[in-house]
Parts: C-alpha cells; sequence; structure tokens
C-alpha cells in the first residue's frame, strides 16, 4: 500500500525507499515512548543518529529494486509479518489497531 500510495504521489524509488525506511524506525521509536516511557527527547536524538543510515539503507533498497526476489535484502520483515499475523489472534492485544 506504500509503494502504491507513493508511486500516485509520483515519488521516486529512492524517496519510497525512504519513507519506508523512516517509519520503520519512527515507528517504533514512538512505541518505546508510549509504551516504555521512554524520554521523547533522548529518542528524537537517537533518530537524527541514525538519518544517514536510513537515508543508506534505502538508497540500497533502490539500487536492488529490480533484483529477482529471492536477492533482495529483507533478513527481519518476514518475523515481523509473522509476529503481527500472531498478534492479531491474541486475546489481549497490546495495540487495538
Amino acid at each position: 500500500m506504500l509503494g502504491l500510495l507513493c508511486a500516485t504521489a509520483g515519488l521516486s524509488r529512492t524517496e519510497t525507499a525512504t519513507v519506508a525506511a523512516y517509519g520503520t524506525v519512527t515507528g517504533a521509536a514512538s512505541a518505546g515512548v508510549r509504551l516504555l516511557g521512554l524520554d521523547p527527547y533522548q529518542v528524537q536524538a537517537l533518530l537524527v543518529g541514525l538519518a544517514d543510515l536510513c537515508d543508506g539503507t534505502a538508497a540500497d533498497a533502490a539500487r536492488a529494486a529490480d533484483d529477482p526476489p529471492e536477492r533482495l535484502p529483507a533478513a527481519a520483515a518476514p518475523l515481523a509479518d509473522i509476529h503481527a499475523e500472531a498478534h492479531a489472534t491474541w486475546e489481549v492485544r497490546l495495540f487495538a489497531s
């Protein structure tokens, strides 16, 4: 869905990958602030420190976009999807969304 939305908005592959990378780290950071009570200023400072890594990851992803699926970098994404599916079946869930 993110790819479709970004394509509709006219974003490039690199811009789309950048949105995905930042969304991944900021989502976890936001959850840490809300659920663990982390200092939001320290979390934002950490995110600033990750900016170059996010940009590099996005550039790598954009370059790999035409590779065959078995060569695409996705070491952790399947586990996140598996955990999300399992979470949806829990009687007591951490998030209502």
